[in-house]
């Protein structure tokens, strides 16, 4: 009996003002092992060369993408990065769905990987393991999860409870687009596209939830197939100039008030880290008071000290 062909995959990459890392990262996706599908770079309105360096960066790996159906999309103005994945994924095609941020690297065995391990298990998403350059940052830690996971087979464990699993201080899902998905769970799903931070959890929380509700199965690669860099100008890790500049992470404001205790527990993991963040991001000791002093109320309906 011949092996069933490998799922369809579609790569969205959201590109702004990544010049320095696109080449590298397209260049990550023509050695794959199974190269994309289809691969749709997003250029959100960048201020440097970062989209002729893309088509550049292109045209030198048509060989090993010959096989894939590419799109470059310019946007007229800038979205933001919610704004530029909702394009990309407007336009995806591939039973498989996953983004990869502009300045990051698949592992050459990565899209092969998660196809064959998505379909050997019948997930319907699976959050993916990665490491950090230059930090050393990796996720998920030896065994900081092992009371979420169940083992399965190679480095794949189910998700038994994916809604508790992803309130888990330790559980990382979106920070470096870790996360692939059977596209017929993103359709009328949408990033959220005032957030410039934290929009990806809340993006796959809402993936998450939908799956849940059908009983459908999610897993946790935990390889390291993606290499994240840590990047010093990137939105996550730019000083902001002004308190104001760091608004609650959607997903806090979106289960504020939800009377599920998982939709609780996200937000309250999520209100912690968003406080711990803006404690080490704020300049002075003003800034971080008058940050506390506007959120006292929302962190005491989360149940996290001010």
């Amino acid at each position: 009996m011949s092996a069933p062909a490998p799922l369809r995959h579609t790569v969205v990459i959201p590109l702004h003002d990544k010049r320095e890392y696109i080449a590298d990262t397209l260049a990550s996706l023509a050695a794959q092992e199974r190269p994309p599908d289809q691969l749709i770079v997003v250029d959100d309105a960048s201020t440097d060369d970062s989209l002729a360096v893309a088509r550049a960066a292109l045209a030198a790996h048509a060989h090993a993408l010959r096989g894939c159906a590419t799109e470059v999309l310019a946007l007229p103005r800038n979205v933001g990065p919610g704004g530029a994945r909702n394009a990309g994924l407007a336009r995806a095609r591939g039973e498989i769905v996953s983004f990869l941020d502009a300045d990051d690297r698949y592992r050459p065995d990565a899209l092969r990987t998660i196809g064959e391990r998505m379909r050997s298990h019948a997930l319907e998403l699976a959050v993916l393991g990665f490491d950090s350059d230059p930090a050393g940052e990796r996720f998920p830690e030896p065994g900081t999860l092992d009371a979420e996971l169940r083992a399965l087979a190679d480095d794949t464990h189910l998700l038994p409870a994916p809604l508790r699993a992803a309130g888990h201080p330790a559980f990382l899902m979106g920070r470096a687009s870790n996360v692939a998905v059977r596209r017929r769970w993103l359709d009328g799903l949408r990033y959220h596209t005032g957030a410039r931070l934290n929009e990806g959890i809340d993006f796959w929380y809402r993936a998450l939830r939908a799956i849940v509700a059908q009983g459908g199965r999610v897993g946790l690669i935990e390889a390291p197939l993606i290499r994240f860099r840590i990047v010093a100008d990137s939105l996550s890790h730019r000083p902001p100039a002004d308190w104001r500049a760091l608004p609650p992470p959607p997903s806090v404001l979106r289960y504020l008030d939800s009377d599920d205790v998982d939709d609780r527990r996200l937000a309250t993991m999520l209100a912690a880290r968003w406080r711990e963040h803006a404690m080490a991001a704020l300049a002075d000791d003003a800034q971080r008071h008058a940050f506390l002093a506007h959120h006292a109320t929302l962190f005491a309906r989360v149940g996290v000290p001010a």
